[in-house]
């Protein structure tokens, strides 16, 4: 699937929401960027010079920057919380941590990209909410 082809999948998503996916394109084609609750969603379809023809969906969000207060506790808990999520992944890059799904594009169908910016949006809410109350010190 090129990214013509998933970025017509996307929108269709993003209007399943009832917002505009005009409003939400980026600079580039292949970016969109809402807001699901009370998290922003950054949706990419992308390919690697190297391999032209093979596309990407990512769907992320922030959850919270870490600092060094609980880093520790903060990170496990995460790892614990990962273990009830359904198809989505927490990462870590730098002091960053997002909810993440990241998967080709081949085969790819609506309800797969419904659902990948559906998980993404709620788990990152709800990991945000519960840990900003647990570790009110460490995540602003």
């Amino acid at each position: 699937m090129d990214l013509i082809d998933a970025s017509y999948l996307v929108e269709n998503s993003i209007i399943g929401l009832k917002v505009d996916p005009v409003a939400c394109r980026g600079d580039k084609p292949g970016k969109w960027t809402l807001k699901i609750k009370d998290s922003e969603v950054w949706v990419d379809v992308y390919n690697f010079e190297t391999n032209p023809g093979r596309y990407y969906l990512q769907v992320m969000s922030p959850i919270f920057k870490l600092g060094d207060v609980n880093r520790a506790d903060i990170q496990n808990d995460l790892l614990e919380y990962a273990y009830s999520m359904y198809g989505c992944s927490v990462c870590q890059r730098e002091n960053w941590c997002f909810v993440m799904v990241l998967r080709e594009t081949l085969g790819l169908s609506q309800s797969e990209v419904d659902a990948a910016i559906d998980r993404v949006g709620h788990y990152s809410s709800d990991i945000y909410g519960k840990f900003k109350f647990k570790y009110p010190a460490a995540i602003k």
